[in-house]
């Protein structure tokens, strides 16, 4: 089952990826000869609108093969202006940014974003046989205050640990309030209980929610940039805890999404289609960011990158391309097996 909810996302993502580059294409009178979801055999193929739509056996990847973008094509890309040819790199990007938003903005709207409510903390677990449990705390139960003060934060939870005596915990539970009351003889002692803060969900309207998820993931942006930097780097390095997922941890991943429920799918579509955009922005040949680059670079310099040295460029942007999806998949086997 969760192989088929990996391919139902990633093939969303990467058809909605693909789209955005034909789209910005089409819209601009160039035509796409072939679109594919996946590579490999093709196992279905047919044609529409002067294009051949091709569904292929390995579901990791896609493509649009936009006319014009060959060395020595004087036509269809060829002969767009650069805002033009950055239209239609940057066309795939946007697509993935516009999902994850529209998706994001569905769940807040239908079940709200999550905020923690202030002056509470909520045990989610109670260990068998602690002293927590033999004083009748609950999983459930929430914590309004400690030895008679009210808490600021979920974290005040921990001001009973500064002294020896008895301690008074203030639980609502199943809506009454009651007085947990315990000694506490300080040290070593642990009171086994897991806890963290009370989270409600709270609606916004669809069109405040859309606007809310481009300016979360602006400001966001940054940081989620240095963090997939640091974590190919750290997988060329050999560590094991990058971050970075390729295909098995994605499928491991959408397995316990699925345990989970529909809304946990839904944000994890969500950060795949990030994650897929911030990537292929980046200034690697063969990708989106690195063509960009490229286009960037010609207009500054007036065209001194040929188009046969673009193609080089990408070809080796491919190589390390899989070079890095054979790295990702060792790593993602590693941290499966504990090693």
């Amino acid at each position: 089952m969760a192989l088929l909810w990996f391919l139902l996302i990633i093939g969303v993502s990467i058809l909605v990826h693909e789209l955005g580059h034909y789209w910005a294409a089409r819209v601009q009178g160039v035509g796409v000869k072939n679109f594919a979801l996946g590579f490999g055999p093709t196992l279905l193929k047919f044609d529409w609108r002067s294009t051949t739509w091709r569904l292929n056996a390995i579901p990791l990847g896609g493509y649009a093969e936009i006319e014009g973008m060959q060395p020595g094509d004087t036509h269809g890309y060829s002969r767009l202006r650069a805002l033009g040819k950055f239209a239609i790199l940057v066309g795939g990007v946007l697509m993935n940014l516009l999902l994850a938003w529209l998706l994001l903005a569905t769940v807040a709207s239908v079940r709200g974003l999550p905020e923690a409510v202030p002056g509470q903390a909520q045990i989610a677990a109670v260990i068998e046989g602690s002293q927590a449990e033999k004083v009748g705390l609950k999983a459930g139960d929430i914590i309004v205050a400690v030895n008679g003060q009210p808490l600021k934060s979920w974290q005040d939870v921990t001001r009973f640990r500064d002294s020896a005596g008895e301690k008074r915990f203030t639980v609502q539970r199943e809506g009454k309030t009651l007085e947990v009351r315990f000694d506490w003889a300080g040290g070593q002692q642990t009171l086994g209980i897991r806890y963290g803060p009370l989270i409600q969900y709270n609606r916004l309207p669809f069109l405040r929610a859309f606007f809310r998820a481009i300016t979360d993931t602006v400001t966001a942006a940054p940081a989620a940039f240095r963090a997939i930097i640091s974590g190919l780097v750290g997988l060329v390095a050999g560590q094991t805890n990058t971050g970075i997922a390729g295909p098995v941890g994605i499928v491991s991943a959408t397995g316990q999404a699925a345990q989970q429920g529909v809304y946990t799918l839904v944000i994890l579509m969500v950060q795949i289609n990030l994650s897929l955009a911030i990537f292929n922005l980046l200034p690697i040949p063969g990708l989106d960011g690195g063509r960009i680059l490229i286009l960037l670079a010609n207009v500054l310099t007036r065209g001194r990158i040929s188009a046969e040295r673009e193609a080089q460029l990408s070809y080796g942007g491919f190589i390390f391309m899989l070079l890095l999806l054979v790295l990702v998949t060792i790593n993602d086997l590693r941290n499966l097996g504990g090693g």
